[in-house]
């Protein structure tokens, strides 16, 4: 059973949709402006007539709810699981988008369209935004900031600071909603706890006020750099930078090289690519759109 299933009791609503050995869940969640209609928790067989015959039934009941497009997966907000892998079936990460390659072939052929798109890849420590990130670094102590390192169990100590610091951070992003922190503890949090986590955390004034976050890949010899953030007022004032100088210079005194940058979202506005001198080993993902016609 899907652990994550336990977040549909704050749905406005939620129906399971079964065909023929697939599955997947009509969501609706109003805390997401603007689109509130969602598909998740899917479960394809490798017959497309299957799918299609689920995904009709789906799509009817959106329209006769009202909703003009639906979009997904994601399993009720993007805290938790969503997102299809589009590519690099073979690479493996944590956590990761762990659909076959026919489920991206069938939805397309439904007409959904990709919405949002996110990369992973493989990322040089000394690139360009080292030695800005140094300097950065430098500056935020001189200023009064306060950078601290916690490891494994040190780090869970921490949980409600770095909650309240992604809540805050990530208020207005694109299809954010909220999620109370019972849930993050003991849904988000279920994955964290299956991996030594190394934690970097920035303090102003004895508040801590951004995070980076991240944890050796389980599955390959890589360091994962999965999860950052910084409060809303301390924003686009090189806090970022200078935290992820601090933690990738931890990394590199841990044997590595490199980080695998790991779900960036390409259509934010401070996301750029390196050059291929500095990065590898891409893998790309998408969440999908359909309008719906009444």
């Amino acid at each position: 059973m899907n652990e994550e299933l336990e977040v549909l009791k704050l749905a406005d609503y939620s129906e399971l949709f079964e065909e023929d050995g697939a599955s997947a869940y009509l969501i609706i969640n109003s805390k997401i402006k603007d689109h509130p209609c969602l598909f998740g928790f899917v479960n394809l067989t490798e017959n497309f007539e299957t799918a299609k015959k689920l995904f009709d039934r789906m799509e009817q009941r959106a329209r006769d709810m009202g909703y003009h497009e639906i979009i997904g997966p994601i399993n009720y907000c993007t805290w938790l699981s969503y997102r299809f892998a589009l590519d690099r079936f073979d690479m493996k990460l944590f956590p990761d988008c762990n659909n076959p390659r026919y489920y991206v072939d069938f939805v397309k052929k439904l007409g959904f369209d990709e919405f949002l798109t996110y990369r992973s890849a493989n990322v040089k420590i000394h690139n360009p935004l080292f030695e800005i990130g140094k300097k950065s670094f430098e500056e935020k102590q001189k200023e009064g900031f306060v950078f601290k390192h916690y490891e494994g169990e040190e780090a869970f100590d921490k949980v409600k600071e770095i909650y309240d610091i992604s809540c805050d951070a990530f208020k207005n992003a694109l299809l954010y909603s909220e999620l109370p922190f019972e849930y993050f503890e003991r849904i988000y949090l279920a994955w964290v706890k299956k991996v030594t986590v190394q934690l970097f955390v920035a303090y102003k004034n004895g508040q801590a006020i951004g995070f980076v976050m991240g944890y050796k890949n389980p599955f390959a010899d890589n360091f994962i750099s999965k999860s950052s953030a910084v409060k809303t007022e301390y924003q686009k004032q090189q806090v970022f930078a200078a935290l992820l100088y601090y933690g990738s210079s931890y990394v590199e005194k841990m044997g590595f090289d490199s980080m695998i940058y790991h779900f960036q979202c390409e259509q934010k506005a401070d996301f750029k690519r390196f050059d291929a001198e500095y990065e590898s080993d891409e893998k790309r993902y998408a969440l999908f759109r359909k309008e719906l016609d009444q």
